[in-house]
């Protein structure tokens, strides 16, 4: 079983909200937040959390899905 906290941009506009979203395989929230910091978003301390875009800053838009524990097993040709 596998788990994924996916980070939402909290921006939002009268009629639309940003659909940016980061997708990781952390293991605590806190893990998340320090990897969507490192990529240029922002987390405020009341935990929302804005894009690379609406945040400020001036770096293109990371990957959708960052993996931050990639697997150890390895598959083997039968």
């Amino acid at each position: 079983m596998s788990a994924r906290i996916t980070l939402h941009c909290d921006r939002a506009a009268r009629y639309a909200v940003c659909a940016a979203r980061l997708q990781t395989d952390a293991r605590t929230v806190a893990e998340a937040h320090a990897t969507a910091e490192r990529l240029g978003w922002l987390v405020r301390p009341d935990q929302t959390t804005y894009c690379p875009h609406h945040s400020g800053a001036a770096r293109p838009r990371p990957p959708a899905v960052i993996q931050l524990h990639p697997s150890t097993t390895k598959e083997t040709d039968p």
